[in-house]
């Protein structure tokens, strides 16, 4: 399994976290944390997971990595474009509300 492939969807997942941790924070501050919202930050946070331990399972195991690669990416493009749907409909309550 290519070490760089690996590092680049880590960091990926990293900085999808580290990003939905900050909206996370932002919704706690504006008092805008709905259960909705909670309900899908929980979801992401445990699809990065089962991401995350996909691609340890695959370095371990040394599964087929050109099926496990268009697996992980595909679900990460998922979790990555269900987050920008959610900052989009922040964004546009932000702009309603200016």
């Amino acid at each position: 399994m290519p070490d760089r492939e690996i590092q680049q969807l880590t960091e990926k997942l990293e900085k999808l976290a580290e990003n939905l941790r900050k909206r996370t924070r932002e919704f706690h501050e504006t008092g805008s944390f709905s259960e909705v919202r909670r309900n899908f930050v929980k979801d992401v946070e445990k699809r990065n997971d089962a991401l995350r331990a996909k691609i340890a399972h695959a370095a371990q195991n040394k599964d087929s990595w050109g099926f496990v690669k268009a697996e992980l990416w595909r679900d990460y493009e998922a979790m990555f474009n269900e987050f920008a749907t959610l900052n989009a409909g922040v964004d546009a309550e932000s702009l309603k509300r200016a």
